[in-house]
């Protein structure tokens, strides 16, 4: 088994300990926050980004123009989360954009707040060696957003961790040098 595969069932775990139940105590978070995780191997990413779902709904709202009362699972608001995440997480490859695939969502506790995960599939024509990542998700609605994304490096198992706020929305990164 390679590394690729463990970090992708690292990924796939639950990034927290306790209660997972579909209810939690409504506790206003005093900060707007996303947090991705990204396996590079070969040609094949992974992410796994998590929202406040609260957050994730005002936007998707937004983005949708329509009145999102809640979140669930459904084929409907995985394909509005798609768009909206391919428009605002952009990764180009080796100069090429790729498209995020999602490929599962759901949700989960942590502490007291609900938090919405999403996990994406890209696919590149030709093992990855450069990419430059544009993330602007939630930043159109909450001048404080703060993006956080960890990327990891397969075979060579070099890590980032890379900080997107209003005046840092664009990091580049050559697997070969970095």
């Amino acid at each position: 088994m390679t590394l690729f595969w463990i970090l992708l069932a690292l990924i796939l775990a639950p990034l927290s300990e306790g209660e997972t139940s579909f209810s939690a105590a409504k506790g206003a978070h005093k900060f707007h926050v996303s947090y991705a995780r990204v396996a590079v191997e070969g040609t094949t990413v992974v992410a796994r980004v998590r929202f406040f779902k609260d957050d994730l709904g005002t936007t998707l709202a937004a983005y949708s123009e329509t009145d999102l009362d809640v979140l669930e699972i459904s084929a409907a608001q995985d394909s509005l989360f798609q768009a909206y995440f391919n428009e605002q997480f952009v990764f180009n490859a080796d100069e090429i954009t790729l498209e995020g695939r999602l490929i599962g969502s759901g949700e989960e506790i942590l502490g007291k707040e609900t938090m919405w995960w999403y996990m994406l599939e890209f696919e590149a024509d030709l093992p990855i060696q450069k990419v430059h990542l544009t993330n602007t998700l939630l930043l159109e609605h909450f001048e404080d957003q703060k993006n956080i994304v960890q990327i990891q490096h397969f075979p060579s198992e070099k890590s980032w961790s890379l900080y997107f706020v209003e005046d840092a929305k664009e990091f580049s990164l050559d697997f070969e040098k970095d």
